[in-house]
């Protein structure tokens, strides 16, 4: 049956793990006929790809380019290097260290409750004892709060850009094309684009601290970026920087909670966070897989994979490839064949957040705000366990993680 099994069955999305096992095995560079799309799934072979320039981001241009416009994923060379410069400094040192103090604040505001504003999904209070649903009350709006505030966006539209968000991310996990969800995503980019115009001329008039402003201030070898460049970049920070988050700080509180010592065993003992953090992301990273363009006939494993081919270097299936990691399906925060200090740099130990030149800008504020969010949560409910009768099932196959994450505070 595996044999034969596509990508995009249900059977796939129900068990994708089963089927990429099988495809390491015996077929690690499959031709996927209903996707169109050459499926690698080793390892080995989705770093070498990552490191080939002959592997295009061109497919970014149907797959992103609707959603958020033109962004830093779909650069190349130079244009690529100086856009990157432009944005970095905002990641890394002083700019990251600006980022900790708010993503703290907001961290603490979803715990108490205090950020009950007109959003209907926050209902009750988190308190000690009580049963939560924790995907819509902590990890959905977690990292939108943080990334709208990031942006200097007012509160009072953090419903605004959830909705935006979330049309954008059905779009970009639509690997079947169903047109449906394509119109959903152009109307939120057009939406958000003219939410945005005003916005980046009042920031470039007067210019604040926030990441828009900061955006519209950069300068690279003489060149800034124009307006409709700011709103792409703040559009891609908007997407990237919540999908990716929300789905970790699910699968990371899944982890733990599934196996109750797992979860003690962090609380008591604070040194294991970022072993927990690392070893979610390469057991479950939130995107399963980046797809790529061939700019010429490329060779794997034996296999002539044609110029302007699509494909799709699986990184969940990198991540659980036996040749690479021992008992590679076992969540293990005690692994010694993962450099837990490396989960949030590109050397490529897993592809959580791609690889090489294309390596996340993300990562390190990613780092920041799962650190902190687990360790806020660990102080807050230090006996938190999942409902009674509760079992998460993941779902989604481009992104995936738990829908629904019962708790007992």
């Amino acid at each position: 049956m595996l044999a034969v099994q596509s990508l995009l069955a249900q059977e796939t999305e129900r068990d994708p793990h089963a089927y990429y096992a099988y495809l390491r095995e015996h077929d690690p560079v499959h031709y996927d006929e209903e996707a169109g799309a050459y499926l690698l799934t080793r390892h080995e072979d989705v770093g070498a790809a990552y490191r080939n320039p002959a592997f295009s981001t061109a497919n970014y241009r149907w797959q992103l380019e609707p959603v958020m416009g033109r962004t830093i994923l779909q650069m190349d060379g130079r244009e690529h290097a100086s856009v990157r410069g432009m944005m970095s400094p905002s990641f890394r040192g002083q700019g990251l260290r600006a980022w900790l103090p708010l993503i703290e604040r907001t961290v603490g505001e979803l715990l108490d409750d205090s950020l009950r504003t007109t959003v209907d999904s926050l209902v009750g209070r988190m308190a000690k004892g009580g049963e939560v649903d924790l995907v819509p009350r902590f990890s959905h709006l977690l990292p939108v709060y943080v990334i709208a505030e990031v942006l200097g966006l007012p509160r009072s539209d953090h419903e605004l850009f959830y909705g935006w968000y979330q049309a954008q991310s059905q779009f970009l996990s639509n690997l079947s094309r169903d047109p449906r969800v394509e119109r959903r995503g152009a109307r939120a980019l057009k939406e958000l684009r003219e939410y945005l115009a005003p916005l980046v001329a009042r920031r470039r008039a007067e210019p604040g601290d926030d990441f828009v402003s900061k955006l519209a201030r950069a300068e690279v070898d003489g060149r800034r970026l124009t307006d409709e460049e700011v709103m792409t970049h703040a559009t891609h920070l908007l997407n990237a920087g919540s999908e990716t988050t929300d789905r970790t700080v699910t699968n990371l509180l899944n982890h733990l909670l599934t196996v109750p010592e797992r979860y003690a065993a962090v609380r008591d003992d604070r040194s294991l966070v970022p072993r927990a953090i690392g070893e979610t992301l390469r057991l479950t990273p939130p995107s399963q897989m980046n797809g790529r363009v061939t700019t010429e006939d490329v060779e794997v494993r034996g296999v002539r994979i044609p110029a302007g081919s699509f494909v799709l270097l699986v990184i969940a299936s990198a991540n659980r490839d036996e040749r690479r990691f021992a008992n590679a399906a076992r969540f293990d925060m005690y692994r010694d064949d993962l450099r837990h200090e490396q989960a949030f740099s590109g050397v490529g130990e897993h592809f959580a957040f791609g690889f090489g030149r294309h390596f996340c800008l993300g990562a390190t504020v990613a780092r920041s705000e799962l650190e902190i969010s687990l360790n806020a949560l660990l102080d807050a409910f230090p006996d938190m366990r999942l409902a009674p009768g509760f079992v998460a099932e993941e779902r989604g196959l481009k992104m995936r993680s738990p829908r629904a994450l019962r708790v007992v505070l």
